[in-house]
Parts: C-alpha cells; sequence; structure tokens
C-alpha cells in the first residue's frame, strides 16, 4: 500500500473526506479558491528554480505565473493571484536562484515504510547550503502557523526521513517558507527519537485507515473549504433546508422533516434554559439548606433532597502550565480529576509533591429533586 501525506492529512480532517479523495468523487471547484492559487505559487517557483545556471529572470517568472492566471475566471482566486505578483518577485529578489545550490524540485520520492507499505509525495525543493549540510524547503501559500507545533508537524517530518534515507546524512534539515509573507522561513531540524514517534503514529494511523469501512465525517472549520461539502452527508441537507425555508421546495416528505428538526430544536433550546434555570434553583436552595443545617425540603409537588461533602480539587489551568510534557502524559492528555486521583499512587514522590501543591479542598453539594407525579401534582402542573 503506498501512502503519501496528502491522504495522511485528509484522513485526519475528516475520514470521510479522505474516502471522497481516493474514490476520486466530483469535487465543487469554488471551493478550492485556495488550493488553485497555491498550485499557481509552487509551479511558478519550479519554473524560478528548475535550472540553476539558466535561472529565468524574474520578469519571465512572473509572465509564467500570469499565463496560468489569466485561465481564471473566478475573482476570489484572481484577486489571490494578483496579491501573488508582487509576494513571489520579493523571494525570488531576496533569492536568487543562481546563488543557491539547488539541487532538485518536484522531487518525486517513494521509500519503503513497513515492509507493506511505501510512503510517496514531492519535495518542492532541495538545496545544499554553505557548510554542506542540506536544507529541504516547503512553499507555503497559506497563513503562518504557531512555529512551536512544528515538532508535530508530519509533512515535514515525513520529508526529513527521507531525505536522511535517501542520502545518508543527519545534517538535514526543514523549512517551511511563506511566500504571502515576505518569505517567512520556519526552519526545524527532528532528533532520531522526534521521528521514530512521529513514525509510530503514522503507523498507527495507517492501521487505522486499513481498517475502517464506516468512514465517518467530522464538522470543523475544515468543512469551510472542503471541495466535497455539496455530497457530504453532514452538509448535502443544508441545500434542501433552504429551500424549504424560502418556498422553493413544497415535497411533502422534506417540509414534514423540515418542521421536525425545527421543532426538537426549539426543545432542546427549551431545555437547556430550563437546565440553566435549575442550576441557579438549586444553588440558592443549596445556600439556603446549608445555612439551616437542612437534607430536604418539601413542597405539594415533591421533595428536594441536599447532602455536602467536601473532596479534593485542583487548579487546573496553574496544574497544567508547571507539569513536565512527559509527567502529564503519564496522567492523561488533559487533566481529569478523577484520572489524576487514580494515578497518584504510580508516580514519584517529587511528582506527587508537585501536584498536591495545587490541591485544595472545596465543598460540593448535591441537589436531586423528586417531583411527585400522581393526578393531584399534574393538576397543580397543568396551567
Amino acid at each position: 500500500m503506498r501512502v503519501s501525506y496528502t491522504q495522511l492529512d485528509t484522513y485526519k480532517q475528516c475520514p470521510r473526506k479522505f474516502k471522497f479523495y481516493i474514490d476520486r468523487a466530483p469535487q465543487d471547484f469554488s471551493r478550492t479558491t485556495a488550493l488553485r492559487f497555491g498550485t499557481a505559487v509552487h509551479k511558478a517557483l519550479e519554473f524560478a528554480y528548475a535550472k540553476r545556471y539558466q535561472a529565468p529572470p524574474v520578469e519571465r517568472v512572473i509572465a509564467y505565473y500570469r499565463k496560468i492566471m489569466d485561465e481564471e475566471t473566478d475573482p476570489d482566486v484572481r484577486e489571490l493571484f494578483i496579491r501573488g505578483i508582487p509576494a513571489l518577485e520579493r523571494y525570488i529578489a531576496a533569492n536568487d536562484p543562481r546563488k543557491l545550490r539547488v539541487l532538485a524540485v518536484e522531487q518525486k520520492f517513494v521509500v519503503p515504510l513497513t515492509d507493506a507499505h511505501e510512503m510517496v509525495g514531492v519535495i518542492d525543493r532541495l538545496d545544499m547550503l554553505p557548510d554542506g549540510s542540506f536544507e529541504i524547503i516547503d512553499y507555503k501559500s497559506g497563513k503562518i502557523p504557531d512555529a512551536r507545533k512544528l515538532s508535530e508537524n508530519w509533512q515535514i517530518a515525513i520529508y526529513q526521513f527521507v531525505k536522511q534515507q535517501q542520502l545518508q546524512t543527519k545534517r538535514i534539515q526543514v523549512s517551511l517558507v511563506y511566500i504571502l509573507y515576505d518569505g517567512h522561513k520556519l526552519t526545524y531540524r527532528f532528533g532520531r527519537d522526534e521521528l521514530g514517534r512521529i513514525r509510530e503514529a503514522i503507523l498507527r494511523q495507517v492501521a487505522e485507515m486499513e481498517r475502517d469501512t464506516t468512514f465517518p465525517t467530522h464538522v470543523t472549520s475544515w468543512c469551510a473549504t472542503c471541495p466535497y461539502q455539496p455530497i457530504c452527508p453532514a452538509w448535502s441537507h443544508q441545500r434542501a433546508a433552504r429551500e424549504v425555508v424560502t418556498g422553493k421546495e413544497r415535497e411533502e416528505e422534506l417540509v414534514d422533516i423540515q418542521a421536525r428538526v425545527d421543532r426538537l430544536l426549539e426543545i432542546m433550546a427549551q431545555q437547556k434554559r430550563l437546565a440553566e434555570e435549575a442550576a441557579a434553583l438549586k444553588q440558592a436552595l443549596a445556600q439556603y439548606a446549608k445555612g439551616r443545617n437542612l437534607t430536604r425540603l418539601f413542597s405539594d409537588l415533591g421533595t428536594v433532597s441536599l447532602s455536602f461533602r467536601r473532596r479534593a480539587a485542583y487548579d487546573v489551568v496553574q496544574l497544567v502550565e508547571v507539569l513536565r510534557e512527559d509527567l502529564l502524559r503519564k496522567i492523561v492528555k488533559t487533566v481529569d480529576i478523577k484520572k489524576l486521583e487514580r494515578a497518584l499512587p504510580y508516580l514519584k514522590p517529587e511528582e506527587r509533591e508537585r501536584i498536591e501543591h495545587f490541591r485544595r479542598e472545596e465543598e460540593r453539594a448535591s441537589v436531586v429533586a423528586r417531583p411527585r407525579m400522581d393526578e393531584d401534582t399534574e393538576a397543580l402542573l397543568t396551567p
């Protein structure tokens, strides 16, 4: 089985999107603006850096880029393309192809991942630096991310792993270059343990991808630009719902279903408001009962039972800030108080001591309402 970073990333975003991708499902190209812009930028930069000793002047690169732009009719895409012109000019001027040792552009690779799996992909550019080490360049046409997350970036980890295998050297770094932001560069070099950890994570995901038979939908912010949204089970009803609301769709079943959807959401909204009101009432009753040493309150409608107990609590925000990453990993990915309490006996004394520093006692009230739903009570509740 051949696996690419695009497949891995797509599956992480949404298993159903991955299924559409491998099945070559029809795409809504009006939703691929950023992708088309990114492709054009990559083509222009490939043209600029493909021949070190015969590098075209920047004017020819921009003319080549404009030729790609002229094929676009979408005004949103053209607006992005126009932003790309000065960005490309600045980047090429600051990174003269004739002064760099560019070893390869758009270099395809196939390397074994396991006996049954191969990793495939394309590296935008490979340079040799003055000290004899290597730099992998990956062009980006989007926004600059948090640099602190580079160590978790599977894409650049894959590129470094591949080149270490092919060149038989560890003197390799990977740089993400953000063209629209004056070629801002984020550079990282993975250690052996980091590469091993990411490789194991990739193998776990590949196994999950092979086992998956349902490919569930994941509704996230990625949906806004997904080219498969019109055929996605999580979104395809949206258009029908709009047509029912505007009166364009009058098919009886759709109209009936839309009415049921609306009613359910109304009920759920009412339940949320009632739950918030109930929580406020419980708090008020708990304060009253606590002050008068009561454990039950009475009404013609039923009873309210109350209990009070002290339990351990932690300042979770500060706890997360001070605990080492490896210690957090021993407990849970996020601090769950019950799991933390169960984990304490297995931690080192110094680790327990650090956690205990944030421990405090707090009182919790339990308020349980027991309505008496007989005929008399129903009469009282009925308006």
